[in-house]
């Protein structure tokens, strides 16, 4: 019985392995790219010029997580969250959920409206009416026990890479007068309080 349990247990931690090789999004500090990935094909690459890149963990739950904020010479101001949980852990709710609601809370919204939804893939893109007057873009991705969350205040990234996936996009906010705030926070860090995610040892 013993010896089945180990065997099971391999397989577990196999798949887990595997699973993690095929991220949507890798980063490279070396090249300072990330790189976007869909059905295993890269879609698109961004290219940063100076990243403020910070590490979080939140044993035993997560050790591979950070972020990065810069001001992108053909982007603007953007803001990328990592996330990878151990596979004896779990999400108490919907990661986007939380992260809007941090979003919400952390810049003193009035008020937040989702204006675009859009799911693609293992990909969702979202733009927000912040305030009843300016615009702010997500991308929100997500594989096995990853997630990753990108705040594109210009929306120029969002709708490259919109495009990439579906050609006929066509942008109805892009123009529009777009949300000038200032979110960088971290998930992880914000665990410790807030308890977005558990660890669950799996009995077997």
């Amino acid at each position: 019985m013993q010896v089945i349990k180990v065997i099971i247990l391999c397989f577990i931690a196999l798949f887990f392995v595997a699973c993690s090789t095929t991220s949507l999004n890798n980063y490279t500090s070396k090249t300072k790219e990330l790189s976007f990935y869909s059905n295993n094909n890269l879609v698109s690459t961004l290219k940063f010029d100076n990243p403020k890149q910070r590490h979080y963990l939140s044993t035993p739950c997560v050790m591979n997580s950070y972020t990065i904020e810069e001001k992108n010479s053909s982007y603007g101001k953007l803001f990328f969250e990592y996330i990878d949980l151990d596979s004896n852990c779990f999400w108490t709710g919907l990661a986007s959920g939380f992260f809007e609601t941090s979003l919400n809370y952390e810049l003193k919204l009035n008020s937040i409206e989702i204006v675009e939804s859009i799911d693609i893939n293992n990909y969702t893109f979202k733009t927000y009416k912040i305030n009843n007057k300016s615009y702010l873009s997500v991308i929100y991705s997500y594989y096995s026990n990853t997630n990753m969350f990108l705040v594109d205040y210009e929306g120029r990234f969002y709708t490259k890479l919109l495009k990439e996936l579906k050609p006929e996009y066509i942008s109805k906010y892009l123009d529009k007068k777009r949300f000038a705030g200032n979110y960088n926070k971290s998930l992880v860090r914000k665990n410790i309080f807030e308890n977005y995610f558990r660890y669950e040892r799996l009995d077997l």
